[in-house]
């Protein structure tokens, strides 16, 4: 598993204040995911090989309705193994905006937030069902947001998988920084 410590990351330069979060991977079961999903990439690769070579109709339309579902999934995961491989949530402050978003690596978009707007950055109790809670607590999925923030009528979720100790740590960054640029603008 990473280091704790290495998981939270700020800088400043240049007027911007920049706080990454890395994502949560456990070496162990990274190793499992990228064999599961070897497996699933070329276990599905084979069935769909056979719609060139059937015969029956039947056949060819179960294998292209198997190719759709398998090609969601893939997407999916390969996503979730990018994302425990080197992804990371990016939070950047400037002057009026914050600016927020998953990287993969360098790609990956940050979406603005007016500075004013951005209101009470907070624990997220999430109050889903047990099913729901359990499928986010798997290590297979890119979910489990630990914190959130309103910004307009809209909550605003982040913070994938955090200790107790990081959620104090990047609360208190993050309101430092509201706080900060709020006064600023007023």
């Amino acid at each position: 598993m990473r280091n704790n410590e290495q998981r939270i990351k700020s800088t400043e330069e240049k007027g911007k204040f920049i706080l990454e979060i890395n994502s949560f991977k456990e070496d162990d079961k990274q190793k499992f995911f990228s064999i599961w999903l070897g497996a699933f990439l070329l276990c599905g690769l084979a069935i769909i090989s056979q719609l060139f070579t059937a015969d029956n109709s039947e056949m060819k339309l179960m294998i292209f309705v198997f190719s759709i579902f398998w090609g969601y999934f893939s997407y999916k995961m390969i996503r979730t193994w990018r994302w425990r491989k080197n992804g990371k949530e990016v939070l950047e402050f400037t002057d009026d905006y914050l600016y927020l978003g998953k990287r993969f690596g360098e790609r990956g978009l940050l979406k603005p937030y007016t500075i004013e707007k951005v209101l009470s950055p907070r624990r997220f109790n999430n109050e889903s069902n047990d099913f729901v809670k359990s499928m986010n607590d798997s290590y297979w999925m890119i979910s489990n947001e630990q914190l959130c923030f309103t910004f307009g009528n809209k909550i605003i979720l982040f913070g994938h998988r955090l200790s107790e100790k990081e959620i104090s740590k990047v609360l208190k960054i993050i309101q430092l920084q509201l706080n900060k640029r709020q006064k600023a603008t007023v």
